[in-house]
């Protein structure tokens, strides 16, 4: 029996078979991948939408914390023109620490058998500040955040003190200047000492 070759084809008489059973197997090999690339698929994109779903809350959080803090802020007053009193941690003179004397100088605090000290250093050496006021340097002062000094009084009503801002006066070339108890009024604090206001309920 005579064979024939088409020529340009590649495919002589017996090859028909062999690439019939080729094809067969690259489309079984395409079915396999594809039944395991688009499990994957689906689970990769129902697992981008559980990661982006959590994302929701996160971002509701914060406004419902300022609630929370306006609230408390409220009930203690406004800030107004009081001064940033909060200290950046104990309410409570500490031995050694830093204060500022004004916008003059800066000072150390130093405890002695007659009570506190700020010692600065003026015309060439250390000289204690002489304190002048209704209130004195004591347990129920502290030291705030950007280093000023204040004392506060209780009153009758709970959470709610009389504050005093210790303030340079006078002091020349050779004599450092004293530190005046001024009164800034009712000021209420919370119970961690970390909000205050005016006492003035809005």
């Amino acid at each position: 029996m005579a064979t024939t070759h088409v020529p340009g084809t590649g495919i002589g008489p017996g090859d028909a078979d062999k690439h019939g059973r080729r094809s067969a197997v690259i489309a079984g090999v395409a079915l396999a991948c594809a039944a395991i690339v688009v499990p994957f698929a689906l689970h990769g994109a129902r697992h981008s939408g559980a990661t982006a779903s959590p994302a929701a809350p996160v971002t509701q959080a914060p406004p419902t914390s300022a609630v929370h803090h306006e609230s408390r802020d409220r009930a203690l007053g406004a800030q107004d023109d009081l001064p940033p009193l909060l200290s950046s941690g104990r309410p409570a003179l500490r031995d050694g620490a830093r204060v500022r004397v004004g916008d003059i100088t800066d000072g150390t605090l130093r405890r002695t058998p007659r009570g506190w000290q700020v010692l600065v250093r003026w015309d060439g050496r250390l000289q204690p500040l002489t304190t002048r006021g209704p209130v004195s340097l004591g347990a129920a002062s502290w030291v705030s955040a950007s280093g000023l000094l204040y004392t506060r009084v209780p009153t009758d009503t709970p959470g709610r003190f009389r504050v005093y801002s210790w303030d340079p006066e006078g002091g020349t070339a050779y004599t450092p200047p004293s530190l005046v108890a001024s009164e800034l009024g009712p000021v209420c604090f919370d119970k961690a000492f970390t909000a205050f206001g005016d006492c003035h309920a809005h």
